[in-house]
């Protein structure tokens, strides 16, 4: 097991290398640099432009700019944007826990809301119940994000004023409003969310249900609801693991519209203000924790299959 988790780590760090390597080489081969948004376009003369360049050290080459960025990312300085003048960690730091709880939040809900209808769909294949449970959640799943937002914002403002007029707040200041600005937001997202996790355990469920283990299981006698809530479902746990895992790191950069909706100060907001502005700092630092978070969570993933499935355990 030691073996495994070494060789696990080994490559995750190899991974999360040549990840920063293409975030870097991204923002270098962006038209425009720093250089263009510091001096500006019109009016700056070739020697203020090098002037500039000189004390970014972007006259280095590309291979020095690299290491020098990566040795500042590694102690957790990104830089200071150009645009608002503050320290691109000090806003992640603000950012982070916004889009994390949030996207927690909605996998938690959508895991208990959408496992347990995937079940029971399963074992009601192709009856009333199952096409009851897959209509009307998959109704919710073509529904677009962003006009499943617009409706939430519309019934909260005749139902629920008092969430409709409920800006974001963070939890150190007040909890109970903090929780009220982020019920909305997460209703949006959770009900597709839950519509692609019934949907996911239906079908991991139905293809562990036709194993010849579960037939044997019933030729001896095993009780119809063990068999299906505890041998089948056990069996099943890991694709819904790795969706599981998947769909937490597509959140992350994936909240865009809901955090422009809900106007939350999260990362896909704070993304989508900084290619606005030309913020390349923040622009490549959002996109690196964007691409560590998905690393670091399929890593853990593939650590938990051993766990959840004993037949991959090392011999």
């Amino acid at each position: 097991m030691l073996k495994l988790l070494l060789s696990r780590l080994g490559a995750m760090v190899a991974v999360l290398f040549a990840v920063s390597v293409l975030v870097f080489g991204l923002g270098s081969v962006i038209p425009g640099d720093l250089t263009s948004v510091i001096v500006g376009q019109e009016g700056a003369t070739p020697a203020q432009f090098e002037e500039v360049r000189r004390n970014l050290g972007l006259d280095q080459p590309l291979p020095v700019q690299y290491a020098r960025w990566l040795g500042h990312a590694l102690q957790g300085d990104f830089g200071t944007s150009p645009i608002t003048g503050r320290s691109v960690s000090s806003d992640l730091a603000q950012q982070v826990p916004v889009s994390v709880e949030l996207a927690v939040l909605c996998l938690l809900l959508s895991t208990a809301l959408g496992l347990p209808a995937g079940i029971l769909a399963a074992v009601h294949a192709n009856r009333r119940l199952d096409v009851l449970i897959r209509s009307q959640l998959l109704v919710a799943f073509s529904v677009p994000t962003f006009v499943i937002g617009i409706l939430v914002l519309l019934l909260g403002s005749h139902f629920a004023p008092d969430l409709f007029r409920m800006s974001f707040t963070p939890w150190s200041q007040d909890a109970g409003a903090h929780i009220r600005s982020m019920i909305m937001p997460l209703v949006t997202i959770t009900l597709p969310m839950t519509a692609m996790t019934m949907q996911m355990t239906r079908s991991s469920m139905l293809e562990v249900l036709g194993d010849p283990f579960i037939v044997t299981a019933r030729a001896m006698g095993v009780r119809l609801p063990r068999i299906q809530y505890l041998h089948a479902l056990r069996n099943a746990l890991p694709p819904l693991v790795t969706f599981v895992g998947f769909q937490f790191g597509v959140m992350l950069g994936g909240l865009i519209v809901v955090e422009q909706i809900f106007s939350l100060p999260g990362l896909g907001r704070g993304m989508l203000e900084a290619i606005s502005t030309r913020d390349y700092p923040m622009v490549t630092a959002t996109t690196l924790v964007f691409a560590v978070s998905f690393v670091v969570i399929n890593a853990v993933i593939d650590l938990l299959y051993p766990v959840l499935d004993p037949r991959q355990r090392p011999r």
